[in-house]
């Protein structure tokens, strides 16, 4: 029998480690579950799983790691690996518990529901542009017709999505975060930038930083609002640990 106790954790985000590190602090044994190998490279957890995941699969590595619950950390706007996290939860009938950054309070930036609507607003208002929304949609915006500059993370999978998309590599800064100000603006700079698509990261994906280094070079933002989150979201990881001490030791 286990006595230790187990968190499965999921996401390879800035929360996942913060959560990793306390908790195994707590005492947990942690299993950290990532999609790439920087997530890997950056885990901070007793264990590190790699590999894009469905609900069954979750499910299946929490039971096999005998998992006493499942976090979901993943990225506030991985809405579908949210959902697998929660049906992983039921299948293999573990408690499930979300815990990922606040959202932006008001910002000023022009929301947008959907990176298609982003990409109109952008074909309308014309480039320069430089995208700050990671690898994902890269495409839906350079089929705006203007011109773009995208910052990405400085991984294989990354600069395939660019060339996939037509970017090249004069067009590419790949980086890995936190960014400063200072580093933003320069960002801009070389981008020529009179527009910035982000998403609301929060203060742990830098967003403070991106819309100060946009007000200072006067370039107009347009930020994709988050998906809904689940009723149970938290956001304070004290509060993660106060639940987590409630779950039974199975």
């Amino acid at each position: 029998m286990n006595l230790k106790r187990c968190v499965y954790i999921i996401g390879g985000t800035t929360e996942a480690n913060h959560a990793a590190v306390r908790l195994q602090a707590e005492g947990w044994l942690v299993v950290l579950s990532v999609a790439t190998e920087l997530g890997r490279g950056l885990s901070q957890a007793a264990v590190t799983e790699t590999g894009r995941k469905d609900a069954a699969a979750f499910g299946a590595a929490a039971q096999a790691a005998g998992a006493d619950v499942i976090l979901d950390c993943s990225h506030p706007y991985a809405a579908r690996v949210t959902e697998e996290s929660r049906q992983a939860a039921a299948l293999a009938n573990i408690p499930y518990m979300r815990y990922t950054r606040a959202p932006a309070p008001a910002t000023g930036a022009d929301m947008v529901w959907s990176w298609e609507e982003g990409a109109a607003r952008l074909a309308e208002a014309g480039g320069p542009a430089l995208l700050t929304i990671g690898s994902r949609n890269l495409g839906i915006f350079a089929a705006a017709g203007v011109d773009i500059t995208a910052r990405v993370l400085p991984a294989p999978e990354s600069l395939k999505a660019c060339r996939a998309a037509g970017i090249g590599p004069e067009n590419i800064i790949a980086a890995q975060p936190p960014f400063s100000q200072d580093f933003n603006r320069a960002c801009l700079r070389r981008a020529r930038a009179r527009i910035m698509a982000t998403k609301d990261s929060g203060a742990a994906g830098g967003l403070p930083e991106k819309l100060a280094a946009a007000a200072a070079e006067g370039v107009r933002v347009l930020m994709l609002a988050r998906p809904p989150e689940p009723a149970e979201v938290l956001y304070d990881l004290d509060e993660v640990v106060l639940r987590l001490r409630g779950v039974p030791v199975f």
